[in-house]
């Protein structure tokens, strides 16, 4: 209930300036009306909506989890059906060919005395929460035990609409009626204030104190000093110059322990003649995603710092063993010539450790940013060529025929870092095909050129694409056996891709082979 009797022009005005869609639909589903917020959410115009029919198959309506809603399903049916209020429920419509998700509920309403003949109901977009909640979802998988942070988003969030709109209805009590019910099923924080700055009017303050508590007193008596002070420096600046105000903002209030966040609008409250006679203002606690964005940055900050200081170890330790490496080889070049079983093994091992320790040093730079980026005119037909000679004797030692296909075409790049980008991509491919060949080639597409590079090797399956491209990761190696490598060829191509901004991708059937596909930026064509 009010804590004061609320003028009918009040009423339309609160009505109008809701976060909340409101409309109300007859016992057909025809819509009789909506208000702004309805007009806005669902991408029509008020006039548009009037006399649409409510039925879920025009929307394209679905549940949260993809399925179609059935029209008995959605809470307005379920209203006129029990003449009880049903919901909330998140559904799923189509506007202008985008799907966008709605959290609404419906209580049902009397158009004519003692017959439940409407249904009443109020809906606010939640598109926002559910992409943060997919974001937040994805971030905290890919910072794993970095921080535990909460798997879902439970906040509220609303768009408040900062234009005042007449709303011609049909008599005061349907007005008050409508208001009313939509104040008390909807979820904002209401309240007015006069021109001394006290509260004349307050719904569902969430302050630790009650909304008729609130009558009479400032804000001074309700909130710290500081708070206090930053709110009514916001309140006399509309006053002051009629200019609405839209702001999150940090309050401590007396008669709560901890800091709360609310996203909070404020405008000015007008008579019927016009004449300004104080505040109309309306909020929403924010408390909750303000919590969640700061533990994610913590748990961000902490990442990268862990990161950084994986990167700087494994460039300091590569470095510190790339000359005890040397001379490993050096001795087991000269065991192999003077003991040539236990010589030979002992030289490959030396080798193999080798390849291990500049595939590390790699990565440890491309992570730190020690390496530079040198451009200049390059023959692809040439480059292709030495990244192939590279890769045809292991394709030979395999019998598998590596070709490339001739081309004039030139660019302008990195030759050092492209070719070792590309090599990668060859020495990968030879390595997971068995029989059959591999095939390197490069053709402008869209006056963009793409180097290709296909084999008839053993696949990816779809749901491995995903990791291929990440550290230490082996499709075919699963006892991690040191001849096999570390994974890290791809996610070094990653890392370079990322240094020439050379877009990479793959296409995969699994049992039959693959293509990778490095697509250079347009600047990098000649």
């Amino acid at each position: 209930m009010l804590s004061t009797p609320i003028s009918s022009d009040l009423y339309q005005t609160l009505l109008s300036t809701m976060a909340e869609g409101v409309i109300v639909q007859d016992s057909g589903h025809r819509i009789v009306y909506a208000n702004a917020a309805a007009s806005a959410i669902l991408g029509q115009s008020p006039e548009d909506l009037i006399g649409k029919t409510c039925n879920v198959e025009d929307w394209d309506a679905t549940h949260s989890d993809g399925t179609l809603l059935l029209g008995e399903d959605h809470p307005a049916a379920v209203a006129l059906r029990t003449r009880k209020p049903a919901g909330p429920m998140v559904m799923g419509i189509l506007r202008r060919g985008e799907r966008v998700w709605l959290r609404l509920q419906a209580q049902p309403i009397a158009m004519e005395p003692g017959h439940f003949d409407a249904a009443l109901v109020t809906f606010t977009e939640i598109s926002d929460l559910i992409d943060s909640k997919v974001r937040l979802e994805e971030a905290l998988w890919s910072l794993e035990q970095a921080h535990a942070a909460r798997r879902s988003l439970n906040e509220r969030l609303a768009e408040f609409l900062g234009r005042q709109l007449d709303v011609s209805l049909e008599s005061q009590a349907e007005t008050e009626q409508r208001f009313r019910l939509a104040m008390e099923l909807g979820t904002s924080v209401a309240f007015t204030l006069d021109l001394d700055l006290r509260y004349t009017w307050a719904h569902s303050c969430q302050i630790g104190f009650g909304d008729a508590d609130l009558i009479g007193k400032t804000e001074y008596e309700i909130f710290s000093r500081e708070t206090a002070d930053m709110l009514c420096a916001i309140y006399r600046s509309v006053i002051e110059t009629g200019v609405s105000v839209r702001r999150d903002v940090q309050v401590q209030s007396l008669g709560m322990s901890r800091l709360q966040y609310f996203d909070l609008i404020v405008r000015r409250l007008y008579d019927a003649r016009g004449e300004t006679v104080g505040l109309i203002c309306a909020a929403i606690d924010i408390t909750e995603r303000k919590q969640t964005e700061m533990e994610l940055r913590l748990a961000k900050e902490i990442a990268e710092k862990a990161s950084a200081s994986k990167s700087r170890f494994l460039a300091a330790a590569s470095h510190d063993l790339s000359q005890p490496m040397q001379a490993l080889q050096m001795y087991c070049a000269i065991l192999a010539d003077r003991q040539p079983e236990p010589g030979i093994k002992a030289k490959q091992c030396a080798n193999q450790l080798s390849r291990q320790l500049k595939a590390l040093l790699s990565m440890s730079r491309l992570d730190t940013g020690g390496m530079t980026v040198t451009r200049g005119r390059i023959n692809l037909g040439e480059l292709l060529d030495q990244v192939a000679a590279a890769s045809r004797p292991t394709a030979e030692e395999k019998g598998l025929k590596l070709r490339v296909i001739k081309t004039a075409l030139v660019c302008e790049s990195d030759a050092t870092l492209l070719e070792r980008l590309l090599g990668n991509l060859v020495s990968n491919a030879v390595r997971y095909t068995e029989k059959g060949g591999v095939v390197v080639g490069c053709r402008r597409h869209k006056g963009r050129i793409r180097i290709e590079v296909w084999d008839s090797g053993i696949g990816i399956a779809e749901e491995n694409l995903p990791l291929i491209f990440e550290e230490l990761y082996q499709l075919n190696n699963p006892t991690r056996r040191a001849d096999e490598g570390l994974g890290l060829g791809l996610a070094i191509v990653d890392r370079i891709a990322g240094i020439l901004g050379v877009t990479v991708t793959v296409r995969s059937v699994f049992g039959r082979g693959s293509v990778f596909t490095a697509q250079l930026p347009p600047s990098h064509g000649v």
